[in-house]
């Protein structure tokens, strides 16, 4: 066993205490009340995050691409998805050491195993280690101004110009055979650790140089936003080198420190708000230094200089953290073997010495210097905006308080009144016994009177030291206040449940509730500044100016519930402390939202993704939001105080890019592509989508569309998927937009075009075909049923032809017969030889009678013959009227011609036809005293014409405009049939003498066709 000296021994225990403190710092975690300033996220291997992530950069999309040993992934702040090269390309090795994006978007990868790749425009090139790339594991990439990209690696140092690799040697200057680290400078000077040294390269030049000074194995360089380079080796742990420049490469050698007790990291950041972040090398964790440049004397940072360590105790699965990462909206990134985790500043910052989440009561005052003091379970507390400082340790719990013009602290206590005067504390008594009741609301007026609202007892005022019971309005006798406020002019605003406000000064008091517009429900807090007050409630914002009252439209919106503080900024700008958060209302935005009744205001929430530490504490006694002198806004919660800047508050200005990722029909995935065409049979479609919002991703916010099938936009939230059930074959278009954590819209957004195949029977021409069955099923139905028809009505006409048969038959038996035989017995009376004249003459006259009977006796059995079924075709039908009229009439001659092929009628139009016929070969023989009747029938192709022409006297002029009017209502008759039938009927005088009837009948309304015959026969 070797005996250590003295002096090695107490090195020894040095090395051994300083071990042992770091560890305890870095397994520490930050307490929940320190003002960390940043919120932590972690994602772990059991939520499906990547193991072993050793590298990490931003690609221009704004998605986070992960280097991992098992492939290359991408990160949306949501989901991570790993990355497949296009098909028939692949990874030369799946263990990834290191990432480079170019500003162009093109991504360098460098593996493991030695060898690089570059994924550009969605293709994978690669080189493997050999003569030009240099061998073993990639261990950084690094691009010059001149367009050179370099890589760092374990068996020397490379440099690709834009065809191919070569390898760095002699030529340039470098003789190592390894690098381990390399950055490009602001002022364009590549840095280069290479296991030993530090080398540089200047804009221009090809050659390096050497600084002289000794870097360990691994050692990493970085550059802080003032320029000063900052190193991390295992001999000195981490230390900035200031003076060292181009111009002036050498410093002088740092001793190797006496103990261990130093920050040896395996990568160094610098983000943009002035913080050093590192990962640790032996002990892991990461860890944060707050006000850098106060540490940069080149001396190593110590375990004492960290303002926040994140290890396995809080939270960390994994320790062993390597690559750190800033991206473009804020936010520091830290990859582990086990993970992922993520630091977002935070908006809210809580004091750091004041404990978070204790049982006890909390209450925020600020002075009349603007110094904001804070009270909880016994503590006071003072911050002036650089320190916190606990006052006193000696006060009873403290629910509420209030400073005076005087500058002396009131608090409500538990069971009494407190006044801290100096350093001496006054006790008042409550005016009722505290036993038998609770404080609601308490306020300081300008005059520095003191209200206190007591459950179920009232309003009272202190004045003078003496308590004064204050019945505001009779209408309200009855009930407690549940807020209070005081403005300069000595106007008290008090609050009721229910609607009701009362606004009272010295002489009058006056009381709105909502028939006056005040709809917040139980009126929470009041800010009574000069000119308008504003009033919070449980359900909503109202504003009382010049008398009148206007509540926000906000009762459906839960985010302006529990409204307990209100503050307005220089601008305008109004803050309220609500149960899910603060909100911010820009001064244009609640002007419009009050003068507009219907409209719904625009707001930015913030909670506990901010660094709020809890909602706003409800019944509160005082109103919970307020402002120092530093213009900082102080807002009290359930967990304790936190307060943010507003002049320092950013705004995230970028879109979020947005992505559709996949698309699932049917349960099988199809890349998305410009255009994606789905099998047939599809009807149901999932869609999934992202945005590339790294700082808050869980605020970002969907909207979507399916051309064809929505109507509008439709708002998904967060949801990042979309679903359609039941859709048809055909072309939709989906799009999707995105917007960030504050709200800016991607309005480009993403869009796909999707294609459904039809099957055969979903097809045009299928449903083409349908129609056409279905019409002609409804044409032949139609014509079925008019053929149905049909027959009903012949089967009434030839019932009604056999019955006038039968009635005309009986005449001509009956009476006609009998009239004959009459006529004969009269005739035979008249051949006898005695009769004298007027026996004659009377005899004479009854023959004429019974002759004219039997004239008219056969026109009716005429009449009824001439409907009968018996001919078909219009000629023979008509040769029988002719012929039965012409033998009452002998002296009247009858001819009937054709020309053409006859047809056979149709059973609806012959009846028509041979009635119109049949009057005016009538109206001819009884009227016209014409000594000859001629009817030609002409069957034409498309045309049925029939002529009827006599010689008789004609007819007048005024009878043919007016027929009905001078009682012809036989001409009446037939045109009404002809018009019925689509026909024309034309009448005119011959000359000199006779009358010409002439029937048009068109083709398609006179003859039965083919079709009409063969359903007929039997």
């Amino acid at each position: 066993m070797t005996m250590l000296g003295w002096p090695a021994f107490v090195r020894h225990v040095a090395r051994c205490i300083g071990a042992a403190l770091l560890a305890a710092c870095v397994l520490l975690p930050a307490h929940a009340g320190e003002s960390t300033g940043f919120r932590r996220r972690l994602w772990t291997t059991e939520t499906g995050t990547p193991a072993d992530i050793w590298a990490m950069a931003q690609g221009k999309d704004g998605y986070l691409w992960l280097g991992t040993g098992s492939g290359l992934y991408r990160f949306d702040g949501s989901r991570f998805e790993r990355f497949q090269p296009a098909e028939g390309e692949r990874f030369r090795s799946n263990d990834i050491t290191a990432l480079h994006r170019l500003p162009d978007g093109s991504l360098w990868m460098g593996f493991y195993y030695g060898g690089a790749g570059v994924l550009q425009s969605g293709h994978l090139r690669q080189f493997a280690p050999g003569k030009d790339f240099p061998p073993g594991m990639v261990l950084a990439f690094a691009s010059t101004g001149d367009g050179a990209i370099w890589a760092a690696t374990e068996g020397g140092l490379a440099r690709f110009d834009g065809e191919r690799w070569q390898a760095v040697g002699d030529d340039w200057g470098y003789a190592s055979h390894r690098a381990d680290w390399l950055i490009t400078a602001r002022d364009g000077t590549l840095w280069v650790t290479t296991g030993d040294s530090l080398m540089f390269l200047r804009p221009g030049e090809h050659r390096f140089r050497a600084t002289g000074l000794a870097v360990a194995k691994y050692g990493i360089v970085a550059q802080a936003p003032n320029g000063t380079l900052w190193i991390s080796d295992h001999n000195h742990g981490t230390r900035a080198l200031p003076g060292l420049t181009p111009d002036h490469p050498s410093l002088i050698a740092a001793e190797r420190p006496d103990d261990t007790d130093f920050a040896w990291a395996n990568r160094l950041l610098f983000d943009r708000y002035g913080n050093l972040w590192g990962t640790l090398v032996d002990r892991g964790g990461i860890y944060r230094v707050a006000a850098v440049e106060s540490l940069a004397s080149g001396r190593s940072l110590r375990a004492q200089d960290f303002s926040e360590v994140v290890g396995k105790a809080s939270g960390l699965v994994s320790e062993r953290a390597v690559p750190l990462l800033q991206d473009a909206e804020g936010t520091i990134w830290a990859g582990t073997n086990m993970g992922l985790a993520s630091f977002h500043r935070n908006s809210f910052q809580v004091p750091a010495q004041v404990p978070l989440g204790m049982a006890a009561d909390y209450a925020v005052a600020v002075d009349a210097t603007g110094t904001t003091w804070i009270a909880n379970g016994g503590m006071l507390y003072r911050s002036d905006g650089h320190h916190d400082t606990m006052v006193r340790s000696d006060l009873h719990d403290t629910s509420a308080m209030l400073f005076d013009r005087a500058g002396d602290l009131w608090m409500v206590g538990r069971n009494r009144l407190y006044r801290l005067h100096g350093q001496n504390i006054d006790v008042t008594e409550w005016p009722v016994s505290p036993d038998l009741t609770r404080v609601n609301a308490f306020a300081l007026d300008s005059r520095d009177q003191l209200w206190l609202a007591l459950a179920e007892h009232g309003l009272y005022r202190l004045r003078r030291g003496q308590w004064q019971a204050v019945v505001p309005d009779a209408a309200v006798a009855q009930d407690t206040p549940t807020s209070l406020a005081s403005d300069n002019q000595g106007v008290l605003w008090i609050g009721y449940a229910d609607d009701r406000l009362v606004r009272m000064d010295e002489h009058t008091a006056r009381l709105y509730t909502s028939v006056d517009g005040l709809h917040v429900g139980t009126v929470t807090t009041i800010d009574a500044g000069n000119g308008d007050v504003l009033i919070g409630g449980e359900h909503g914002l109202a504003r009382w100016s010049d008398g009148h009252i206007a509540s926000m439209s906000v009762a459906d919106n839960d985010a302006f519930s529990g409204i307990t503080g209100i503050e307005r900024t220089a601008n305008g700008d109004v803050w309220l402390n609500t149960g899910k958060g603060v909100l911010r209302l820009d001064a244009a935005e609640v002007a419009a939202s009050f003068s507009q009744p219907d409209r719904a205001p625009a707001y930015r929430l913030f909670d506990y993704r901010d660094g709020l530490p809890g909602i706003a504490r409800q019944a509160a006694l005082t109103p919970t939001a307020t402002m120092d002198a530093l213009h900082r806004l102080w807002f009290l919660t359930n967990q304790g105080p936190a307060w943010l800047d507003p002049n320092e508050l950013g705004s995230n200005l970028l879109p979020p890019p947005v992505d559709i990722a996949s698309v699932i029909a049917n349960g099988k995935r199809y890349p998305a592509a410009g255009q994606v065409d789905l099998p047939k049979g599809t009807t149901n479609l999932q869609v999934q989508y992202s945005a590339a919002s790294l700082a808050i991703p869980d605020r970002v916010r969907f909207r979507y569309r399916l051309a064809g099938v929505d109507a509008g936009w439709q708002d998904a939230g967060n949801r990042r998927e979309a679903f359609y059930s039941n859709l048809a074959p055909g072309t939709y278009r989906f799009q999707v937009i995105a917007a960030n954590d504050d709200g800016v819209w991607n309005m480009q957004g993403a869009e796909i075009s999707l294609t459904i195949a039809p099957w055969f029977y979903q097809s045009s021409w299928f449903y083409a075909l349908c129609i056409a069955v279905v019409v002609a099923l409804i044409g032949a139905f139609f014509l079925w049923r008019t053929r149905l028809a049909a027959d009903r009505v012949h089967l009434q006409l030839m019932e009604r032809m056999n019955e006038r048969e039968r009635i005309a038959r009986d005449i001509h038996d009956t009476l006609l017969q009998g009239v004959q035989g009459l006529l004969l017995r009269l005739q035979a009376l008249m051949a006898r030889p005695v009769r004298d004249q007027a026996h004659s003459d009377a005899l004479h006259t009854a023959i004429e009678q019974a002759r004219q009977m039997v004239i008219e006796g056969r026109g009716k059995i005429v009449d009824l013959r001439g409907e009968g079924p018996q001919h078909n075709e219009p000629v023979q039908s008509i040769l029988a009227v002719g012929e039965d009229l012409a033998s009452l009439y002998p002296n009247v001659a009858f001819q009937l011609t054709a020309h053409g092929e006859p047809r056979k009628l149709l059973p609806s139009a012959r009846d028509e036809i041979i009635d119109i016929v049949r009057e005016a070969i009538r109206n001819a023989f009884v009227h016209a005293q014409a000594t000859r009747v001629d009817v030609h029938v002409d069957h034409q192709a498309h045309l049925l014409r029939v002529r009827i022409a006599d010689d008789g006297t004609g007819i007048d002029e005024t009878i043919v405009r007016s027929a009905a009017d001078a009682g012809h209502w036989g001409i009446v008759g037939m045109r009404e049939r002809a018009g019925r039938l689509g026909a024309k009927l034309a009448l005119r005088r011959l000359h000199p003498h006779g009358t010409e009837w002439t029937l048009s009948v068109p083709c398609r309304a006179a003859y039965r066709s083919d079709k009409d015959d063969a359903r007929a026969a039997p």
